[in-house]
Order: structure tokens, then C-alpha cells, then sequence
């Protein structure tokens, strides 16, 4: 067989597998979206709620009743969002974000979110934005590792890498 035969036939496989890896990550996006989240993934976000909202109660001594919300419908690219509505806390949290990295949306962005949550609950709510030093404190004190204003994508990406 010729060279250029030899070429040709490594090209063409090279297509064949480039396809192939592009038509399995749309497939597997298309199950991601479609589909809700896996049980375990599920029982993991209980799981952490559950020790957020105990640690409000150990340092508050209340059981605020603060739905948490896996929702699809976020329309940005928001990890999550503590609303008031209805005179009603509610957290949501972004479902598409749980594919880029399940563990920061458990670690970071509850304790996060409940944090914003007892600013308002406690009544320290100030013309700032969100993210003041109370914020940062309450975030801390409930479990949040780093507590920042906004994602912190470099850390996203050494924990897939597993640095």
C-alpha cells in the first residue's frame, strides 16, 4: 500500500473519531438536559443542606424553612440566587453548573447562598451589594471555603484536575 493511500486511511480515521467524539458529548449534553440529576448527586445536596442548616442553628439557634431549588429555567450564567418572594426565601440553584462541577456547587455556592439568606434573615441587609463582611463572615461560619463575590473558575478547573 502506498504512502499516500496509508494517509488517507489515518485521515479519514482521525475524521471518524473526531465525529465521534462530538456526536457523544452532544449526546451526553442532551441526557444532562433532559434528565434530572443523578439520585446520588441529589442525596449530596440534601446532605449538605442539612449540615448548612444545622450549622444555622448551632450559631443562631432558628430553623429557618428555605426551600432549595434545582431549576433548569436560569436564562444566565448564575450558579445561584437567594430570592424573596411571596414574602418567602427561596435558593435557587442553576442545574446546567452541576455539570461543570458538582463539588463547588455543593462546597461553595450552598453555604453561599444561605448566607445570603440569614443576611436577610438577621436583618443585615445594606445598600451594598450582597457580598459584604457580614455576608463573608456568616458564609464562612457555614461551612464555605473561600466565600467570594463571584465563581472562581481556576478552582473549578484544579479540582477536576484533582490538584
Amino acid at each position: 500500500m502506498s504512502f499516500t493511500k496509508r494517509l488517507e486511511r489515518f485521515f479519514i480515521l482521525g475524521i471518524v473519531l473526531a465525529l465521534s467524539y462530538i456526536l457523544y458529548n452532544w449526546y451526553q449534553g442532551q441526557v444532562f438536559k433532559n434528565n434530572p440529576l443523578a439520585h446520588k448527586l441529589v442525596e449530596d445536596v440534601h446532605k449538605k443542606q442539612s449540615e448548612v442548616l444545622e450549622r444555622i442553628y448551632k450559631k443562631y439557634h432558628i430553623r429557618p424553612q428555605i426551600p432549595l431549588i434545582i431549576s433548569d429555567e436560569f436564562h444566565s450564567n448564575l450558579y445561584g440566587l437567594t430570592t424573596y418572594k411571596d414574602a418567602n426565601l427561596e435558593i435557587l440553584l442553576n442545574k446546567k453548573r452541576f455539570k461543570e462541577s458538582a463539588n463547588y456547587m455543593i462546597d461553595e455556592v450552598i453555604p453561599h447562598e444561605y448566607a445570603h439568606a440569614m443576611v436577610f434573615i438577621l436583618g443585615e441587609k445594606s445598600s451594598e451589594d450582597g457580598h459584604t463582611k457580614v455576608w463573608q463572615k456568616i458564609c464562612l461560619e457555614l461551612g464555605g471555603k473561600q466565600c467570594v463575590r463571584y465563581v472562581d473558575n481556576e478552582e473549578i478547573i484544579r479540582q477536576k484536575m484533582g490538584f
